[in-house]
């Protein structure tokens, strides 16, 4: 998400400078890019589609996993994620959220994946929280296709 460098996390308060001290590339800055934009096309179009809060250009993957029960993978008992990053055009956020063994619900027509409840709780977050971090929306601009493009800055 940041240009393909690896920070080691950490608790203390450090500067962004600090950080890129010491961090190490791992993936071509392209490479990350390209990443960004599908976890953004996922939002828009895919899978992460209720993630999608207008203006704050959420990126991000869905992942529904079946439990293992009694040795078997058992359909019924899920784990779901989704793992999101935050303005994608300039990465300052990533959130996981999981959910574990999500109910279906007529809400959800039925459906139990991480597309219909760590999605949305996803979006629900970013929402309500955004704008305490200080990133504020903004619109994006449209290709010819109708999908939204990242902008640079």
């Amino acid at each position: 998400m940041n240009g393909g460098r690896l920070i080691t996390p950490t608790f203390l308060r450090r500067s962004s400078v600090a950080g890129f001290l010491v961090s190490k590339q791992v993936v071509k800055p392209k490479t990350s890019r390209q990443m960004r934009e599908l976890m953004r096309l996922n939002v828009v179009r895919g899978t992460g589609k209720k993630a999608n809060i207008p203006g704050y250009r959420v990126g991000g993957k869905t992942g529904t996993g079946e439990k293992v029960v009694n040795g078997k993978y058992n359909d019924k008992f899920l784990l779901n994620t989704f793992l999101s990053a935050f303005p994608t055009d300039a990465p300052q956020y990533v959130m996981l959220v999981m959910i574990d063994e999500p109910k279906a619900t007529k809400k959800t027509f039925g459906y139990a994946t991480a597309g219909w409840n760590a999605a949305p709780t996803t979006g629900n977050i970013i929402k309500r929280i955004a704008p305490m971090l200080g990133v504020l929306p903004r619109g994006e601009q449209i290709n010819p296709f109708g999908d939204p493009v990242m902008v640079s800055y």
